[in-house]
């Protein structure tokens, strides 16, 4: 090879290099490192661990031999072979590419009289190399308690759970016959609400074994998927609604608001207050934040009460100057009000209200006046959901973790190829995973090993659906899972099982990491809001057309689901987009905002934009308008 001089011998590092690549070169076999490695690259070009997994039930590696244990095949030299970029003889001199006695220096010149030859620099370096790879193999764990003991693993605190509703688009459906809305899954359950042949029901979410969590009026529990219409049968039932509610809007000269003024809702047989499944999921398809009015205490110390009266129990209590929010009743000797996290009733006489207040806060900012003190936790509060309106919309973690594991659940019976990253034609565990957290916008490393560091470790016992475990065997990590909840997994798990739904190993699981951000699928803030700062701005896309939208019957007018990535639709978050001209999960920037495409429309083609706000009056207001669009860096 070195005659040919296709490679040459670079007298820094000793290697054979090839003469147009720079890549190393085998002396023995002539092969190229990169084709070396092809066997066991994952898509993105990033050598593939080989990951096992159960022993005798989990073929992550191909080996096949029933072991579960798979050796690591980095490509880089630490798979056992030789890096075949040297070959020395005894005598020092080296065949093809090491320094042969006519290359060495020689001794007569006395500058370089001190320095070794090629060959025994070479020799030297293999020494060290060789001391230091001794030394790092020392040091790798060889039991899984030894690997756990090295991670610094964080127990996750009990996070208070977010009481404040959020609103969902709107999926329709209607009653078939005569139907009772149901406290429980099961057929003998407690009716809390009724509802006649034809009536209207949002479905929130669907459920197990056949059943649906709905809302119709103020009534909220779950029905049977079969007593219901649903997709284009409930569509064809909406046109026919629709046509009788603008006829009926026209003849009495009435601008149309929706169906709901001539189909019947749900009879409510159980207050909310009593009823056990109304919080079941904090979704709703009506609205949940409101804009802010303000409001300032004038007296020392000011009791929010559960109910209307001086009688009823203190849930809080409002310092001097502390900001509140009038959610209700406003024009009322009571008042609804928000403070922090703490709800309830206060006395109107001893707020102070009106424009010199709003210029004051807004002068001074939110934040600088205190907040109510919390002496009944919401859940224990009876006036937490006197309305289910919020200056900010509710946290949906929980959410986001459904949707992904439902979004991982679609592709069980997909097959298992070591190395493919394909959900459709074939991954093996860390691909698999690695493709389903793409869609929710994070980018994980390829393979196992690397996966277990990403993220926060936590104890497996504190994961939640939609984080991450991992199994490990001997001090490594050869496998991954999605957790799905209640023991159960959704993984690749080998070449003779493919893209299954499995259970924890618990004898080879050694922690989870959790990835996923509940906390990011906050209220967004003010669409007037700037909050991209200089840094923040990407490529241009040019000027969009913008329009507004919210998740009412006239905004959406078809069966729509939550959105079309699966998220709820959050006002200073949510835009509706193409997705040929701007993808999914893309975040940009509009007049100084940051907002995630998140939904589509039938009508947004090109360079349309549309953005989700929290009623149908503000979007009417918004109007029609341009703006200039940027990516996020």
């Amino acid at each position: 090879m070195l005659e040919d001089g296709s490679v040459y011998l670079d007298e820094e590092t000793g290697y054979l290099l090839d003469k147009e690549t720079k890549i190393k070169v085998d002396p023995v076999t002539g092969e190229r490192e990169d084709e070396k490695e092809q066997g066991s690259t994952g898509s993105e070009g990033e050598p593939e661990k080989p990951e096992g997994s159960t022993p005798g039930d989990k073929d992550e590696g191909g080996k096949g031999d029933g072991s579960g244990s798979v050796e690591e095949g980095k490509g880089d030299g630490q798979n056992g072979s030789s890096s075949g970029d040297e070959n020395q003889n005894q005598d020092g001199s080296v065949n093809e590419g090491g320094s042969t006695p006519d290359d060495s220096i020689s001794p007569e010149d006395p500058a370089q009289s001190e320095k070794p030859s090629d060959a025994e620099g070479t020799e030297d370096k293999k020494e060290d190399d060789s001391k230091k790879q001794e030394a790092e193999d020392a040091n790798k764990p060889s039991t899984n308690a030894a690997l756990v003991a090295g991670q610094q693993i964080i127990r996750i605190p009990n996070v208070k759970k977010d009481f404040r509703f959020w609103t969902v688009a709107r999926r329709y459906a209607f009653a078939r016959t005569s139907v009772n809305v149901r406290e429980e899954m099961t057929a003998d359950a407690r009716a809390v609400g009724s509802l006649n042949k034809d009536g209207l029901l949002y479905v929130l979410q669907e459920e197990k074994g056949g059943w649906l969590y709905v809302e119709s009026g103020t009534v909220r529990g779950f029905v049977k998927a079969d007593e219901v219409l649903r997709g284009d049968d409930a569509q064809k039932l909406l046109k026919e609604f629709q046509n009788q509610a603008k006829e009926k809007a026209e003849k009495e000269k009435k601008e149309y608001t929706g169906i709901e003024t001539v189909v019947t809702l749900a009879k409510e047989l159980v207050p909310q207050g009593e009823n056990e499944a109304f919080l079941h999921t904090h979704a709703t398809v009506n609205r949940t934040v409101v804009d802010k009015k303000y409001a300032l205490t004038t007296i020392g110390l000011l009791n929010v009460r559960e109910g209307k009266g001086m009688n009823s129990r203190i849930v809080g209590t409002l310092k001097a100057d502390s900001l509140c929010y009038i959610l209700a009743d406003e024009n009322e000797e009571w008042v609804y009000v928000e403070s922090g996290d703490v709800r309830g009733f206060v006395n109107k006489r001893y707020l102070k209200t009106g424009k010199d207040v709003d210029r004051q806060i807004e002068k001074s900012g939110e934040d600088s006046f205190p907040t109510a003190s919390e002496i009944i936790e919401p859940e224990n509060n009876q006036a937490c959901y006197y309305t289910l309106t919020s200056v900010k919309s509710g946290v949906p973690g929980a959410e986001v973790r459904e949707s992904l594991v439902e979004y991982a659940s679609q592709f069980i019976g997909n097959p298992y190829i070591w190395g493919g990253t394909s959900l459709t034609e074939g991954a093996d565990c860390s691909g698999f995973v690695q493709s389903i957290y793409k869609q929710y916008g994070y980018d994980l490393p390829r393979v196992a090993e690397d996966q277990a560091q990403y993220g926060t470790k936590i104890p497996v016992g504190d994961a939640k659906p939609g984080d991450l475990i991992f199994y490990a065997k001997d001090g490594h990590i050869h496998h991954v899972v999605i957790y799905a909840g209640d023991s159960r997994t959704v993984e690749a798990m080998g070449t003779d099982y493919g893209i299954v739904q499995g259970s924890v190993d618990k004898n080879e699981a050694v922690w989870a990491t959790r990835v996923l951000d509940d906390s990011s699928y906050a209220y967004a803030g003010s669409i007037g809001e700037v909050n991209a700062t200089d840094d923040m701005y990407g490529e241009d896309l040019g000027d969009f057309e913008l329009t507004y939208y919210c998740s009412c019957e006239i905004c959406c007018d078809v069966e729509t689901g939550i959105t079309a990535t699966g998220t709820p639709v959050v006002e200073g978050r949510t835009i509706a987009v193409d997705p040929d001209v701007i993808p999914y999960g893309t975040k940009v920037i509009i007049g100084g905002h940051v907002f995630t495409a998140e939904d589509c429309g039938g009508a947004i083609k090109g360079k349309h934009i549309d953005i989700y706000v929290n009623d149908h009056e503000r979007a009417l207001s918004m109007g029609v308008n341009q703006a200039q669009v940027h990516l996020v860096k």
